[in-house]
Protein backbone atom coordinates (compact mmCIF):
# COMPACT_ATOMS: atom_id res chain seq x y z
CA UNK A 1 0.00 0.00 0.00
CA UNK A 2 3.14 2.60 0.98
CA UNK A 3 4.56 1.60 -2.44
CA UNK A 4 1.46 1.73 -4.63
CA UNK A 5 1.09 5.56 -2.57
CA UNK A 6 4.15 6.36 -3.13
CA UNK A 7 4.41 5.38 -7.32
CA UNK A 8 0.86 7.74 -7.42
CA UNK A 9 2.90 10.53 -5.54
CA UNK A 10 5.43 11.52 -8.48
CA UNK A 11 6.60 14.47 -6.78
CA UNK A 12 7.10 12.21 -3.32
CA UNK A 13 8.59 9.59 -5.61
CA UNK A 14 11.21 12.34 -7.41
CA UNK A 15 12.33 13.47 -3.54
CA UNK A 16 12.38 9.80 -2.32
CA UNK A 17 14.81 8.90 -5.75
CA UNK A 18 17.09 11.88 -5.10
CA UNK A 19 17.63 11.24 -1.52
CA UNK A 20 18.43 7.56 -2.46
CA UNK A 21 20.83 9.01 -5.17
CA UNK A 22 22.24 11.31 -2.90
CA UNK A 23 23.29 8.47 -0.39
CA UNK A 24 24.48 6.24 -3.03
CA UNK A 25 27.04 8.89 -3.95
CA UNK A 26 28.12 9.95 -0.57
CA UNK A 27 28.60 6.18 0.51
CA UNK A 28 30.62 5.47 -2.67
CA UNK A 29 32.53 8.29 -2.31
CA UNK A 30 33.25 7.61 1.61
CA UNK A 31 34.65 4.15 0.04
CA UNK A 32 36.84 5.66 -2.53
CA UNK A 33 38.10 7.98 0.01
CA UNK A 34 39.23 5.05 2.34
CA UNK A 35 40.06 2.90 -0.36
CA UNK A 36 42.52 5.39 -1.43
CA UNK A 37 43.97 6.43 1.94
CA UNK A 38 44.54 2.92 2.78
CA UNK A 39 46.25 2.64 -0.72
CA UNK A 40 48.86 5.68 0.20
CA UNK A 41 49.28 4.34 3.50
CA UNK A 42 50.65 1.77 2.88
CA UNK A 43 53.72 -0.23 4.51
CA UNK A 44 56.80 -1.43 2.60
CA UNK A 45 56.38 -5.44 1.56
CA UNK A 46 58.26 -8.25 2.17
CA UNK A 47 59.86 -7.18 -2.01
CA UNK A 48 61.00 -3.77 -1.28
CA UNK A 49 62.59 -5.01 2.26
CA UNK A 50 64.43 -8.27 0.48
CA UNK A 51 65.39 -5.58 -2.06
CA UNK A 52 66.78 -2.81 0.20
CA UNK A 53 68.66 -5.78 1.88
CA UNK A 54 70.74 -6.84 -0.65
CA UNK A 55 71.34 -3.15 -2.16
CA UNK A 56 72.81 -2.70 1.72
CA UNK A 57 74.51 -6.14 1.61
CA UNK A 58 76.68 -4.47 -1.13
CA UNK A 59 77.92 -1.82 1.27
CA UNK A 60 78.95 -3.15 4.11
CA UNK A 61 82.45 -3.05 3.34
CA UNK A 62 82.10 0.67 2.56
CA UNK A 63 81.18 2.93 5.93
CA UNK A 64 80.42 6.10 3.25
CA UNK A 65 78.62 3.83 0.68
CA UNK A 66 75.99 2.60 3.47
CA UNK A 67 75.40 6.15 4.80
CA UNK A 68 74.69 7.76 1.42
CA UNK A 69 72.77 4.12 0.48
CA UNK A 70 70.59 5.22 4.16
CA UNK A 71 70.34 8.67 3.08
CA UNK A 72 69.07 8.12 -0.14
CA UNK A 73 66.24 5.73 1.38
CA UNK A 74 65.21 8.10 3.77
CA UNK A 75 65.16 10.87 1.24
CA UNK A 76 63.68 9.44 -1.64
CA UNK A 77 61.37 6.74 -0.48
CA UNK A 78 60.96 8.30 3.25
CA UNK A 79 62.20 5.40 4.65
CA UNK A 80 64.04 5.37 7.89
CA UNK A 81 66.82 2.65 7.78
CA UNK A 82 69.05 0.70 10.45
CA UNK A 83 71.62 -1.80 10.10
CA UNK A 84 72.79 -4.21 13.39
CA UNK A 85 76.05 -5.80 13.51
CA UNK A 86 75.76 -9.57 14.76
CA UNK A 87 76.37 -8.33 18.24
CA UNK A 88 73.05 -6.36 18.34
CA UNK A 89 74.70 -2.89 17.78
CA UNK A 90 73.80 -0.22 15.62
CA UNK A 91 76.02 -0.08 12.93
CA UNK A 92 74.55 2.81 10.70
CA UNK A 93 71.46 4.36 10.55
CA UNK A 94 68.95 6.81 8.90
CA UNK A 95 66.63 7.31 11.59
CA UNK A 96 66.86 10.58 13.46
CA UNK A 97 68.50 10.15 17.08
CA UNK A 98 65.68 9.03 19.57
CA UNK A 99 63.84 7.01 17.62
CA UNK A 100 63.03 3.78 18.97
CA UNK A 101 63.80 0.71 16.73
CA UNK A 102 61.48 -1.64 15.58
CA UNK A 103 62.80 -4.81 17.48
CA UNK A 104 65.99 -5.39 19.91
CA UNK A 105 65.90 -9.15 19.16
CA UNK A 106 65.76 -10.91 15.55
CA UNK A 107 66.06 -14.76 15.23
CA UNK A 108 68.73 -14.80 12.22
CA UNK A 109 66.38 -16.74 9.87
CA UNK A 110 63.12 -15.45 10.12
CA UNK A 111 61.59 -12.14 8.09
CA UNK A 112 58.65 -11.36 9.80
CA UNK A 113 56.74 -8.08 9.70
CA UNK A 114 56.59 -6.13 13.36
CA UNK A 115 54.08 -3.44 14.48
CA UNK A 116 53.28 -1.52 10.78
CA UNK A 117 54.87 0.22 9.12
CA UNK A 118 58.32 -1.35 10.80
CA UNK A 119 59.50 -4.40 8.89
CA UNK A 120 62.86 -6.51 9.82
CA UNK A 121 65.48 -9.13 7.80
CA UNK A 122 68.02 -11.16 8.89
CA UNK A 123 71.28 -9.52 6.88
CA UNK A 124 74.22 -11.38 5.79
CA UNK A 125 77.84 -9.87 6.76
CA UNK A 126 80.95 -10.50 5.05
CA UNK A 127 82.54 -12.88 7.61
CA UNK A 128 79.20 -14.97 7.20
CA UNK A 129 77.78 -14.04 10.38
CA UNK A 130 73.88 -12.20 10.33
CA UNK A 131 73.46 -8.92 11.24
CA UNK A 132 69.67 -7.72 11.16
CA UNK A 133 68.29 -4.48 9.18
CA UNK A 134 65.42 -2.48 10.28
CA UNK A 135 63.16 -0.46 7.67
CA UNK A 136 60.46 1.57 9.11
CA UNK A 137 58.36 3.59 6.72
CA UNK A 138 57.14 7.10 7.75
CA UNK A 139 53.25 7.49 7.69
CA UNK A 140 52.37 9.74 4.76
CA UNK A 141 49.62 11.81 5.03
CA UNK A 142 46.43 10.69 3.77
CA UNK A 143 45.86 12.81 0.75
CA UNK A 144 41.87 13.27 2.11
CA UNK A 145 41.36 14.44 5.19
CA UNK A 146 37.97 14.99 7.02
CA UNK A 147 37.94 18.51 5.37
CA UNK A 148 37.98 16.84 2.02
CA UNK A 149 35.39 14.42 3.22
CA UNK A 150 33.10 16.79 4.42
CA UNK A 151 33.28 18.79 1.63
CA UNK A 152 32.73 16.42 -0.91
CA UNK A 153 29.36 15.57 0.89
CA UNK A 154 28.28 18.89 1.48
CA UNK A 155 28.93 19.40 -2.74
CA UNK A 156 27.04 16.40 -3.84
CA UNK A 157 23.93 16.98 -1.67
CA UNK A 158 23.79 21.25 -2.73
CA UNK A 159 24.04 20.39 -6.36
CA UNK A 160 21.29 17.51 -6.61
CA UNK A 161 19.07 19.47 -4.15
CA UNK A 162 19.90 22.87 -6.08
CA UNK A 163 18.26 20.57 -9.31
CA UNK A 164 15.50 19.15 -7.55
CA UNK A 165 14.69 22.30 -6.09
CA UNK A 166 14.69 23.92 -9.50
CA UNK A 167 12.39 21.63 -10.93
CA UNK A 168 10.31 22.35 -8.06
CA UNK A 169 10.57 26.18 -8.31
CA UNK A 170 10.18 26.34 -11.86
CA UNK A 171 6.79 25.34 -12.16
CA UNK A 172 5.66 26.78 -8.99
CA UNK A 173 7.06 30.32 -9.89
CA UNK A 174 4.78 29.74 -13.45
CA UNK A 175 2.39 28.71 -11.47
CA UNK A 176 2.26 32.11 -8.97
CA UNK A 177 2.77 34.29 -12.08
CA UNK A 178 -0.12 32.93 -13.87
CA UNK A 179 -2.45 33.19 -10.46
CA UNK A 180 -1.38 36.92 -9.66
CA UNK A 181 -1.36 38.08 -13.26
CA UNK A 182 -5.33 36.37 -13.27
CA UNK A 183 -5.99 38.37 -9.76
CA UNK A 184 -4.73 41.81 -11.49
CA UNK A 185 -7.32 40.92 -14.24
CA UNK A 186 -5.89 39.48 -16.90
CA UNK A 187 -8.87 36.39 -17.72
CA UNK A 188 -6.45 34.74 -20.05
CA UNK A 189 -3.58 34.21 -17.55
CA UNK A 190 -2.68 30.32 -17.34
CA UNK A 191 -0.35 28.27 -16.13
CA UNK A 192 -0.31 25.70 -18.47
CA UNK A 193 2.47 23.41 -17.11
CA UNK A 194 3.26 20.04 -19.55
CA UNK A 195 4.08 18.54 -15.93
CA UNK A 196 2.60 14.97 -15.09
CA UNK A 197 3.37 15.23 -11.38
CA UNK A 198 1.28 17.00 -8.75
CA UNK A 199 2.54 20.33 -10.01
CA UNK A 200 0.86 19.87 -13.21
CA UNK A 201 -2.49 18.83 -11.63
CA UNK A 202 -2.45 22.07 -9.13
CA UNK A 203 -1.90 23.47 -12.99
CA UNK A 204 -4.62 21.89 -14.56
CA UNK A 205 -6.82 22.20 -11.87
CA UNK A 206 -5.89 26.11 -11.78
CA UNK A 207 -6.50 26.50 -15.56
CA UNK A 208 -10.07 24.84 -15.22
CA UNK A 209 -10.97 26.94 -12.07
CA UNK A 210 -9.70 30.05 -14.10
CA UNK A 211 -11.79 29.06 -17.38
CA UNK A 212 -14.61 28.70 -15.17
CA UNK A 213 -14.13 32.10 -13.65
CA UNK A 214 -13.76 33.81 -16.76
CA UNK A 215 -17.25 32.37 -18.13
CA UNK A 216 -18.60 33.41 -15.01
CA UNK A 217 -17.50 37.07 -15.41
CA UNK A 218 -18.38 36.83 -18.61
CA UNK A 219 -21.76 35.26 -18.13
CA UNK A 220 -22.42 38.06 -15.36
CA UNK A 221 -21.50 40.79 -18.27
CA UNK A 222 -23.56 39.04 -20.38
CA UNK A 223 -26.51 39.52 -17.91
CA UNK A 224 -26.14 42.90 -16.96
CA UNK A 225 -26.37 43.73 -20.83
CA UNK A 226 -29.18 41.25 -20.63
CA UNK A 227 -31.22 42.29 -17.90
CA UNK A 228 -30.67 46.37 -18.68
CA UNK A 229 -32.26 45.23 -22.74
CA UNK A 230 -34.75 43.40 -21.05
CA UNK A 231 -35.85 45.87 -18.90
CA UNK A 232 -35.34 48.77 -21.31
CA UNK A 233 -37.35 47.18 -23.91
CA UNK A 234 -40.88 46.59 -21.88
CA UNK A 235 -40.45 50.08 -20.75
CA UNK A 236 -40.12 51.50 -23.48
CA UNK A 237 -43.32 49.69 -24.92
CA UNK A 238 -44.90 50.81 -21.68
CA UNK A 239 -44.04 54.60 -22.00
CA UNK A 240 -45.12 54.33 -25.88
CA UNK A 241 -48.34 52.92 -24.99
CA UNK A 242 -48.92 55.41 -22.32
CA UNK A 243 -48.31 58.20 -24.77
CA UNK A 244 -50.48 56.39 -27.32
CA UNK A 245 -53.07 56.39 -24.97
CA UNK A 246 -52.98 60.18 -23.78
CA UNK A 247 -53.49 60.46 -27.43
CA UNK A 248 -56.52 58.28 -28.19
CA UNK A 249 -58.71 61.41 -26.79
CA UNK A 250 -61.59 58.98 -24.97
CA UNK A 251 -61.08 56.23 -27.49
CA UNK A 252 -62.03 53.24 -24.94
CA UNK A 253 -61.40 50.58 -28.00
CA UNK A 254 -58.09 51.97 -28.59
CA UNK A 255 -57.23 52.23 -24.32
CA UNK A 256 -57.99 48.60 -23.58
CA UNK A 257 -56.03 47.24 -26.03
CA UNK A 258 -52.71 49.62 -25.35
CA UNK A 259 -53.64 48.59 -21.33
CA UNK A 260 -53.74 45.23 -22.52
CA UNK A 261 -49.93 45.42 -23.87
CA UNK A 262 -48.88 47.16 -20.73
CA UNK A 263 -50.08 44.37 -18.95
CA UNK A 264 -48.09 41.83 -21.24
CA UNK A 265 -45.32 44.29 -20.71
CA UNK A 266 -45.58 44.37 -17.44
CA UNK A 267 -45.81 40.87 -16.62
CA UNK A 268 -42.49 39.96 -19.05
CA UNK A 269 -40.40 42.33 -16.22
CA UNK A 270 -42.04 40.48 -13.51
CA UNK A 271 -41.32 37.42 -14.44
CA UNK A 272 -37.57 38.72 -15.17
CA UNK A 273 -37.43 39.79 -11.81
CA UNK A 274 -38.33 36.69 -10.70
CA UNK A 275 -36.22 34.97 -12.27
CA UNK A 276 -33.26 37.57 -11.12
CA UNK A 277 -34.66 36.79 -7.50
CA UNK A 278 -34.98 33.27 -7.41
CA UNK A 279 -31.59 32.70 -8.60
CA UNK A 280 -30.01 35.36 -5.96
CA UNK A 281 -32.32 33.34 -2.90
CA UNK A 282 -30.99 29.56 -4.25
CA UNK A 283 -27.49 30.95 -4.53
CA UNK A 284 -27.78 32.44 -0.97
CA UNK A 285 -29.17 29.93 0.51
CA UNK A 286 -26.90 27.10 -0.86
CA UNK A 287 -24.02 29.05 0.62
CA UNK A 288 -25.47 29.11 3.95
CA UNK A 289 -26.93 25.41 4.05
CA UNK A 290 -24.58 22.49 5.16
CA UNK A 291 -24.91 20.36 2.26
CA UNK A 292 -24.88 22.89 -0.04
CA UNK A 293 -28.38 21.99 -1.70
CA UNK A 294 -31.09 24.34 -1.06
CA UNK A 295 -33.70 24.37 2.05
CA UNK A 296 -37.32 23.76 0.72
CA UNK A 297 -40.68 24.40 2.04
CA UNK A 298 -41.94 20.83 1.50
CA UNK A 299 -45.28 19.54 1.70
CA UNK A 300 -47.07 16.26 -0.34
CA UNK A 301 -47.82 17.92 -3.54
CA UNK A 302 -50.86 16.77 -6.10
CA UNK A 303 -49.35 16.62 -9.67
CA UNK A 304 -52.06 16.38 -11.41
CA UNK A 305 -53.77 19.20 -9.83
CA UNK A 306 -50.00 21.57 -9.91
CA UNK A 307 -49.88 20.27 -13.82
CA UNK A 308 -53.90 21.17 -14.51
CA UNK A 309 -53.38 24.78 -12.96
CA UNK A 310 -50.04 25.04 -15.19
CA UNK A 311 -52.05 23.97 -17.98
CA UNK A 312 -54.91 26.79 -17.41
CA UNK A 313 -51.67 29.35 -16.65
CA UNK A 314 -50.39 28.68 -20.22
CA UNK A 315 -53.62 28.53 -22.47
CA UNK A 316 -54.69 31.66 -20.69
CA UNK A 317 -51.07 33.40 -21.53
CA UNK A 318 -51.25 31.99 -25.30
CA UNK A 319 -54.79 31.04 -26.59
CA UNK A 320 -53.70 30.54 -29.78
CA UNK A 321 -51.20 27.58 -29.11
CA UNK A 322 -52.59 24.34 -28.72
CA UNK A 323 -51.04 22.16 -25.54
CA UNK A 324 -52.26 18.73 -25.57
CA UNK A 325 -52.53 17.20 -22.17
CA UNK A 326 -51.85 13.41 -21.35
CA UNK A 327 -52.11 13.30 -17.79
CA UNK A 328 -53.36 10.90 -15.55
CA UNK A 329 -55.70 12.05 -12.70
CA UNK A 330 -53.80 9.38 -10.39
CA UNK A 331 -50.26 10.00 -10.01
CA UNK A 332 -48.92 9.77 -7.07
CA UNK A 333 -47.97 12.64 -5.17
CA UNK A 334 -44.73 14.28 -4.60
CA UNK A 335 -42.77 15.60 -1.73
CA UNK A 336 -41.70 19.07 -2.79
CA UNK A 337 -41.76 22.58 -2.64
CA UNK A 338 -45.13 23.12 -4.91
CA UNK A 339 -43.93 27.24 -5.67
CA UNK A 340 -40.44 26.21 -7.17
CA UNK A 341 -41.97 22.90 -8.95
CA UNK A 342 -44.73 25.28 -10.25
CA UNK A 343 -41.67 27.51 -11.54
CA UNK A 344 -40.07 24.47 -13.21
CA UNK A 345 -43.30 23.35 -15.30
CA UNK A 346 -43.97 26.97 -15.92
CA UNK A 347 -40.55 27.21 -17.40
CA UNK A 348 -40.57 24.24 -19.68
CA UNK A 349 -43.88 25.15 -21.46
CA UNK A 350 -42.98 28.70 -21.94
CA UNK A 351 -39.66 27.41 -23.54
CA UNK A 352 -41.52 25.05 -26.06
CA UNK A 353 -43.93 28.24 -26.79
CA UNK A 354 -40.85 30.58 -27.44
CA UNK A 355 -38.61 28.27 -29.30
CA UNK A 356 -41.54 26.73 -31.68
CA UNK A 357 -42.51 29.40 -34.29
CA UNK A 358 -44.88 28.20 -36.36
CA UNK A 359 -48.13 28.60 -34.24
CA UNK A 360 -49.61 25.77 -35.58
CA UNK A 361 -47.22 23.20 -34.20
CA UNK A 362 -48.92 22.07 -31.10
CA UNK A 363 -47.06 21.40 -27.69
CA UNK A 364 -47.56 18.10 -25.53
CA UNK A 365 -47.43 17.60 -21.79
CA UNK A 366 -47.44 14.23 -20.71
CA UNK A 367 -46.88 12.33 -17.22
CA UNK A 368 -46.44 9.23 -16.50
CA UNK A 369 -46.99 7.54 -12.62
CA UNK A 370 -44.52 4.49 -11.44
CA UNK A 371 -41.64 4.02 -9.01
CA UNK A 372 -40.89 7.95 -9.98
CA UNK A 373 -42.89 10.44 -11.59
CA UNK A 374 -42.04 11.15 -15.14
CA UNK A 375 -43.07 14.59 -16.75
CA UNK A 376 -42.33 15.60 -20.47
CA UNK A 377 -42.91 18.53 -22.24
CA UNK A 378 -42.48 18.07 -25.95
CA UNK A 379 -42.24 20.53 -28.88
CA UNK A 380 -41.91 21.06 -32.67
CA UNK A 381 -39.44 23.54 -32.63
CA UNK A 382 -35.64 25.17 -33.69
CA UNK A 383 -34.59 22.47 -31.39
CA UNK A 384 -30.60 22.30 -29.97
CA UNK A 385 -27.26 22.04 -31.40
CA UNK A 386 -25.57 19.07 -29.52
CA UNK A 387 -22.84 21.21 -29.05
CA UNK A 388 -25.07 23.22 -27.01
CA UNK A 389 -26.66 20.20 -25.12
CA UNK A 390 -24.38 20.08 -22.66
CA UNK A 391 -24.37 23.39 -21.76
CA UNK A 392 -27.99 24.65 -21.80
CA UNK A 393 -28.21 24.33 -17.86
CA UNK A 394 -24.92 26.89 -17.43
CA UNK A 395 -26.13 30.14 -15.90
CA UNK A 396 -27.00 32.79 -18.64
CA UNK A 397 -25.99 30.31 -21.30
CA UNK A 398 -28.42 31.11 -24.14
CA UNK A 399 -28.65 29.20 -27.65
CA UNK A 400 -30.36 31.67 -29.53
CA UNK A 401 -27.81 34.78 -28.64
CA UNK A 402 -30.97 36.70 -30.19
CA UNK A 403 -33.37 39.04 -27.70
CA UNK A 404 -36.47 39.27 -29.21
CA UNK A 405 -39.50 39.85 -27.66
CA UNK A 406 -40.84 36.53 -29.06
CA UNK A 407 -37.38 34.72 -27.39
CA UNK A 408 -36.24 37.38 -24.81
CA UNK A 409 -35.01 36.23 -21.63
CA UNK A 410 -31.39 35.81 -19.12
CA UNK A 411 -30.55 32.22 -19.57
CA UNK A 412 -31.79 31.43 -15.93
CA UNK A 413 -34.63 29.29 -16.63
CA UNK A 414 -33.06 26.09 -17.21
CA UNK A 415 -30.49 27.36 -14.75
CA UNK A 416 -33.33 27.42 -12.23
CA UNK A 417 -34.84 24.59 -13.24
CA UNK A 418 -32.06 22.26 -12.78
CA UNK A 419 -31.24 23.60 -9.57
CA UNK A 420 -34.90 22.95 -8.08
CA UNK A 421 -35.31 19.53 -9.81
CA UNK A 422 -31.68 18.73 -8.10
CA UNK A 423 -32.82 20.20 -4.80
CA UNK A 424 -35.96 17.56 -4.80
CA UNK A 425 -33.49 14.79 -5.47
CA UNK A 426 -34.81 14.21 -9.33
CA UNK A 427 -33.11 14.38 -12.73
CA UNK A 428 -33.75 16.89 -15.54
CA UNK A 429 -32.83 15.96 -19.17
CA UNK A 430 -33.17 17.71 -22.72
CA UNK A 431 -33.41 15.38 -25.87
CA UNK A 432 -32.90 17.55 -28.93
CA UNK A 433 -31.79 17.95 -32.36
CA UNK A 434 -31.71 21.00 -34.79
CA UNK A 435 -35.07 21.34 -36.69
CA UNK A 436 -36.65 18.60 -35.01
CA UNK A 437 -37.87 19.85 -31.48
CA UNK A 438 -37.16 19.39 -27.98
CA UNK A 439 -38.18 16.61 -25.33
CA UNK A 440 -37.75 18.26 -21.54
CA UNK A 441 -38.29 14.98 -19.37
CA UNK A 442 -38.24 15.68 -15.28
CA UNK A 443 -37.93 12.80 -13.13
CA UNK A 444 -38.67 13.55 -9.33
CA UNK A 445 -39.27 10.59 -6.88
CA UNK A 446 -42.65 9.59 -5.31
CA UNK A 447 -43.00 11.47 -1.75
CA UNK A 448 -42.59 9.35 1.43
CA UNK A 449 -42.58 11.85 4.06
CA UNK A 450 -45.76 11.81 6.23
CA UNK A 451 -48.96 11.82 3.98
CA UNK A 452 -47.35 9.74 1.53
CA UNK A 453 -50.84 7.44 1.80
CA UNK A 454 -52.68 10.37 -0.52
CA UNK A 455 -50.74 8.80 -3.27
CA UNK A 456 -53.30 6.03 -3.21
CA UNK A 457 -56.71 8.18 -2.26
CA UNK A 458 -58.80 9.45 -4.69
CA UNK A 459 -57.64 12.91 -6.22
CA UNK A 460 -60.73 14.35 -4.60
CA UNK A 461 -59.01 13.89 -1.17
CA UNK A 462 -55.81 15.18 -1.46
CA UNK A 463 -54.90 18.76 -0.57
CA UNK A 464 -54.76 20.66 -4.28
CA UNK A 465 -51.54 22.10 -5.23
CA UNK A 466 -51.51 25.95 -5.49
Amino acid sequence: MVIRDLLRARLALRIYLVGLAQVAVVAAGFIAVIDLNRRTGQDPGSAQVRFATSIIARSLDDPRALERVLASARDELNTTVTVLDPDGAVLASSAPAGVSRCSTARPASTLKPMTPPCHAAPLRFPDGRDGLIELTAAPSPPPFSGLHVIAFVLVVVGVSSWLLARTLTRPLRQLSSAARAFGRGDLRARAALSNRDELGEVSRAFDEMAGQVTELLRAERELLANVSHELRTPLSRVRMALALISEAEGDVAVARELLSDIGGDLDEVERLIGDVLTAARLDLEEATSPRGIPPLRRELVDISGLLAHAVSRFRAAHPKRTLRVDVPEDLPSVDADPVLLRRVIDNLLENAHKYTERTSEAIDLVARGGEEVVIEVVDKGMGIAAADLSRVFRPFFRADKSRTRATGGLGLGLTLAKRIVDAHGGQIELVSAPNQGTRARVRLPIGDGPGAGDALLPRATRRPSP
